[in-house]
Parts: C-alpha cells; sequence; structure tokens
C-alpha cells in the first residue's frame, strides 16, 4: 500500500491566509538597505 504523501496545509490555503492577513495588519513592508543610523 503506497501512502501518498500529501502536505497538511495546501499552497491554495497558504496564500488565501497570506491574503487574509495582509488585508488584515497591511502588505509587508519592503526593508530599504540605507545606511545604518549610529547613535553614540
Amino acid at each position: 500500500m503506497f501512502k501518498e504523501n500529501r502536505p497538511i496545509l495546501s499552497d491554495e490555503f497558504l496564500d488565501e491566509l497570506a491574503n487574509e492577513i495582509n488585508q488584515q495588519y497591511g502588505d509587508p513592508i519592503k526593508e530599504q538597505n540605507g545606511e545604518p543610523i549610529n547613535s553614540d
């Protein structure tokens, strides 16, 4: 008996989850690679 390996969470579910989270909390902010600020 061969058991097919299936992920617990499908890609479609994870995409929907990510979209819902982004709608509630805002899209992820892209990090800007600027010079670090030194506060010595």
